[in-house]
């Protein structure tokens, strides 16, 4: 069982490795730290986790190049195998970007791929009709027929609004578009509702939506990075309810990480199955994973050992 953050905190007082930070009033602060040995190689840009064998880690795949890593390591600790019978039978689109989530509530995960000129729907669909240990992919387009065209798409579902289903937030070229699911975990319907994303603001032309709860509050916050190298990460704090998503920069919530640099990408995910949200990111010089310390003092790598026996489970 994964210990409260106060009484992490308190236990690393009590050692010496760090003190107390006091809770702040609305802006949360998190800290990270780099851990090489989580890193995948350096063979695509654009990732997108998602556990495809359902074994219990994340597995990974490289939109720029199309290729698949199968995490052969474990939930705390991730090994990377090139294995790409993961993606076999997508159709591989120039510069396309990928989600992974389960869009008809099968259990399994399907495949949303966004791509560089935007056809009569900016998305291919791709259902996993095989199962959650081995998928195979089915192109279903109609799932995005009713979206607007688009070009430079990069898709990202999530549950927005807290209702039990999946909407969507749709990055096209300097633009970024929200629909709500108006329909069921099973069968999605999509209406466009860009209050999902006001005050959400582009570094970029072709910008990348990751979402996910960063400060532990209960509701998603949105880290954009870039799928063409040259732009800053910029994040947003969500300062409005899992409801209602009202969004704030604040460059706090990624402490310690390089966020001028360019990327190629990044993704979020629980990488040492600690209880919070950790980051890739596609750096020039190849892919960086920094682990989430939460809402404490950093300390030096050579504690982090240490630290992370307190309150990891075994």
């Amino acid at each position: 069982m994964k210990l409260p953050r106060w009484l992490c905190e308190v236990l690393l007082v009590l050692l010496g490795l760090t003190s107390v930070v006091l809770p702040q009033s609305a802006i949360a602060q998190i800290y990270w730290i780099e851990a090489p040995e989580f890193a995948p190689p350096n063979t695509g840009g654009v990732p997108e986790f998602g556990d495809l064998d359902a074994d219990g880690d994340y597995d990974l795949i490289y939109a720029i190049v199309l290729h698949s890593y199968r995490n052969v390591g474990s939930p705390t600790l991730p090994s990377w195998l090139r294995d790409d019978s993961l993606v076999e039978g997508v159709d591989y689109v120039n510069s396309m970007t990928t989600c992974l989530a389960d869009l008809d509530a099968d259990g399994d995960l399907d495949l949303s791929v966004g791509m560089l000129y935007g056809e009569a729907y900016p998305l291919f669909y791709y259902e996993n009709v095989g199962s959650a240990t081995q998928p195979v992919w089915q192109q279903q387009n109609s799932m995005y027929e009713s979206l607007s065209p688009g070009s430079w798409t990069c898709p990202e579902l999530a549950d927005l609004d807290d209702d039990g289903d999946l909407d969507l937030v749709l990055a096209v070229y300097w633009g970024l578009r929200a629909y709500r699911n108006t329909g069921t975990p099973q069968v999605p319907s999509w209406t466009r509702d860009d209050s999902f994303v006001d005050g959400v603001s582009l570094a970029h032309a072709c910008s990348d939506p990751n979402l996910a709860d960063l400060d532990d509050d209960g509701d998603l916050d949105i880290v954009l990075g870039s799928t063409y190298g040259d732009s800053p990460i910029v994040c947003f704090e969500n300062i409005g309810t899992a409801q209602t998503p009202e969004w704030n920069e604040n460059g706090d919530l990624l402490t310690d990480v390089p966020m001028s640099v360019g990327s190629w990408g990044l993704d979020l995910e629980d990488l040492d199955a600690d209880g919070d949200i950790d980051l890739l990111v596609i750096r020039g010089n190849g892919p960086k994973v920094y682990l989430n310390l939460g809402s404490v003092t950093p300390v030096e790598p050579s504690s982090w050992g240490r630290i992370k026996a307190l309150f990891r489970q075994p």
